[in-house]
């Protein structure tokens, strides 16, 4: 794993169901995700846009984040589903997972390395 603010490669353990590659944030049909880290921090950021934040669940567990997000039509019925997993170094501390959702709908989730 590279450091010192580079962002990591496909290996990094950033899983996608739909693609493992790294992706900028472009218009899209499909939330993506990135991940970096600079110093001591490990931050990975997923644009949810399409969903409100209460469309938007997140878990996290042996080391794995989970994104699911699910939006309803006016009549109930499921129109959008995605799903998205981020898998934790080895080196960072899972209980120092801390979340943010901007406005825009940039979901960020932040954790610190233990060096």
């Amino acid at each position: 794993m590279e450091k010192n603010g580079r962002n990591l490669s496909e290996d990094s353990g950033l899983l996608n169901q739909h693609s493992t590659r790294e992706h900028k944030f472009t218009d899209h049909l499909q939330p993506t995700g990135k991940v970096q880290i600079t110093g001591d921090i490990f931050q990975f950021t997923l644009d949810v846009s399409e969903f409100s934040p209460e469309d938007v669940i997140i878990t996290s567990s042996n080391n794995l984040i989970e994104v699911h997000a699910e939006k309803l039509g006016e009549d109930g019925t499921v129109t959008n589903t995605f799903s998205h997993q981020c898998k934790l170094p080895s080196d960072v501390d899972p209980i120092s997972l801390s979340m943010s959702m901007a406005s825009g709908g940039l979901l960020t989730v932040r954790a610190h390395r233990v060096c």
